[in-house]
């Protein structure tokens, strides 16, 4: 990936919040979550472990993900993502905190109920997990014209 597509799909990730996770258990199962991410493109996002998206993680790391603007008018040209990669619940006190403040800044509001104190006193059980990208599809039509899209594989 070269920088000028690196700082496009930095710029579109920074100007979204949510993405759609699909994982696959049983039967495939869908999820919204806000995200942030870092230089790489791996993105985080705060969840239970108990909730089924993260128990099915647990069995199965593969995940799918989208982020897309869904104001967008469908004559309009589109910008968004899908990905597939590999997710797991980030590991160590310090490395959360840093993350949250970096998940936070993205997703505002929750600051006082979903951070490290409250994780480490079982106040809530929500836990930083990592998802690592291995393949990206990302949409910029007013970008790449015609290409449309450009691929990505990590």
């Amino acid at each position: 990936m070269n920088k000028k597509d690196k700082d496009l799909l930095s710029l579109y990730l920074k100007s979204q919040n949510l993405m759609t996770l699909a994982t696959g258990g049983k039967a495939p199962w869908v999820a919204t979550v806000y995200y942030t991410f870092d230089k790489e493109f791996n993105l985080y996002f705060v969840s239970s472990p108990r909730s089924k998206h993260c128990q099915d993680i647990e069995k199965n790391n593969n995940v799918a993900c989208s982020i897309y603007n869904s104001h967008i008018k469908n004559s309009e040209k589109k910008t968004g993502l899908q990905l597939q990669g590999t997710a797991s619940k980030v590991e160590g006190w310090d490395r959360s905190k840093f993350l949250l403040k970096m998940w936070h800044k993205a997703a505002p509001g929750m600051e006082e109920i979903v951070n490290v104190k409250n994780m480490m006193n079982k106040v809530i059980s929500s836990r930083v997990y990592k998802i690592t990208p291995t393949y990206i599809k990302f949409f910029n039509e007013p970008e790449f014209g015609e290409e449309k899209y450009k691929e990505f594989n990590l």
